[in-house]
């Protein structure tokens, strides 16, 4: 037997990770947990799941028709953003082709395009953000896409609209862009891209969400992409029948709905952005301004070295290092005792 080359050469993924004692506040999870009316729903759905799910969605998909005023053709919903990309790239990518991105963002594009034979070209950032300039320099014939993170996930950065529908603008018609918004609805910024709006102008674009971050719903695995019916439709083709459970799609369901919930999430993380990033700098500590639920922030001693002394004294945050950035560390905002006892932490430990 002989495992594919392209399987072989691909690196698994490295998860934030914790120890017995810490508060996990490594993987950008929501500090107050799902939804109350999630939660309800999910007893609720417990008595089905002898049944299998619909494998439409139908009920999810006509919640995000309204919020994101779009047909349910131009929709889907599948076992995370991480099977999104997997779908794209089975549909739209493969052997002596190629997908562009940044070297310093969310790994698991490069997971996807490598599964099915592709290659993919990773650009440095630029001050932390993605190079937009130097992806539009590094397409070719043979591109088949390009993956962007906004914000991007490690550093929390962002490009605004203009400079994301510039990059549309020029892009080639035929080569599909994907704009990873995991992290969006925490962005503040009045700049930041209207995504909606740039479906409505762009065929070539699709916008992927999720409902880990914000809606607390990592365990259950709900993603889903937004864009040409075309695109859509052929990555549909592609995937497992009945991939989003029951518990799945009435979780999601209910935590759309959940107006409470979702603002107190947000307040949350607005709050203790400032408060965190305010004390930062009081101690002279690098960090990238950001537009997530986490904060990148850099460290004269490889993280490495200080992360087992840190989750020690109870908090786990994520090494950067197979990012590429091993003296930068990525913490979720957690709860304000949770950011007090991180600060306290590195006044111990950190060689700033």
């Amino acid at each position: 037997m002989k495992l594919k080359a392209n399987i072989a050469t691909m690196e698994a993924y490295v998860p934030g990770k914790t120890v017995p004692g810490a508060v996990k506040l490594s993987s950008n999870e929501n500090p107050l947990g799902p939804s109350p009316k999630a939660l309800d729903a999910i007893r609720e759905a417990l008595d089905g799941v002898h049944r299998y799910p619909d494998g439409a969605a139908a009920a999810l998909k006509t919640a995000l028709t309204r919020q994101w005023e779009i047909s349910r053709e131009s929709i889907m919903v599948a076992n995370g953003s991480d099977e999104v990309f997997m779908l794209l790239a089975a549909a739209w990518i493969g052997p002596g082709e190629n997908a562009v991105s940044a070297r310093e963002t969310f790994s698991q594009y490069r997971y996807a395009v490598h599964l099915f034979g592709a290659d993919i070209r990773e650009l440095p950032l630029s001050e932390g953000r993605f190079n937009l300039e130097a992806i539009l320099e590094a397409i070719d014939r043979q591109t088949r896409m390009v993956f962007l993170c906004n914000p991007n996930n490690p550093t929390g950065t962002y490009c605004n609209h203009d400079e994301i529908e510039n990059f549309l603008s020029r892009m080639p018609q035929d080569v599909i862009v994907i704009l990873d918004e995991a992290y969006a609805e925490f962005a503040d910024q009045p700049d930041f891209p209207d995504s909606k709006a740039l479906l409505k102008k762009y065929p070539h674009l699709v916008v992927t969400r999720t409902f880990s971050k914000l809606y607390g719903l990592a365990g259950l695995r709900v993603g889903y992409a937004l864009g040409n019916s075309k695109i859509i439709s052929g990555a549909d083709r592609a995937s497992m029948p009945f991939n989003v459970n029951n518990l799945a799609q009435a979780a999601a369901l209910a935590a759309i709905a959940d107006e409470k919930h979702r603002n107190a999430t947000l307040n949350l993380v607005q709050t203790e952005k400032a408060f965190f990033s305010a004390e930062l700098n009081q101690r002279n500590i690098f960090y990238y301004p950001t537009q997530a639920n986490f904060i990148c922030f850099r460290l004269d001693t490889p993280i490495a070295d200080l992360w087992t002394p840190i989750a020690s004294r109870g908090i786990a945050l994520r090494d950067l290092k197979s990012f590429g950035l091993p003296q930068m560390a990525r913490y979720t905002f957690g709860t304000r005792k949770n950011n007090i006892r991180l600060l306290e932490i590195l006044d111990e430990v950190a060689d700033k």
